[in-house]
């Protein structure tokens, strides 16, 4: 298991390595910006992970938009099966059930 500590933006322009069987998107980078290259490491059978989906006092600005946008976004791909949790700050659990197609 490696651990990198990096700016997540930066870090996902960057890697050009294997996919991952999970991505945990726990910060914009990779959730509200770079959805795309996120995704796209997230390897078949794999699992893309996001929470702070549910309105939360102190959050800011633009995020209830985003989050309003983002969940839709990816259960509206064919490549991904979503399932949403009205658990802890909101999460939302995507399996990757084909091979990712956008690079």
């Amino acid at each position: 298991m490696t651990f990198v500590a990096a700016d997540g933006g930066t870090w996902l322009e960057e890697y050009h390595g294997d996919p991952f069987d999970l991505v945990f998107a726990d910060t914009w980078p990779g959730k509200f910006t770079h959805l795309e290259r996120a995704l796209a490491l997230v390897a078949p059978g794999g699992t893309y992970l996001i929470d702070d989906l549910l309105p939360q006092p102190g959050r800011p600005q633009g995020h209830g938009a985003s989050v309003e946008r983002l969940p839709a976004e990816i259960e509206d791909r064919g490549d991904f099966r979503t399932l949403r949790m009205d658990w802890s700050s909101g999460l939302l659990m995507a399996v990757r059930t084909a091979p990712a197609e956008r690079q």
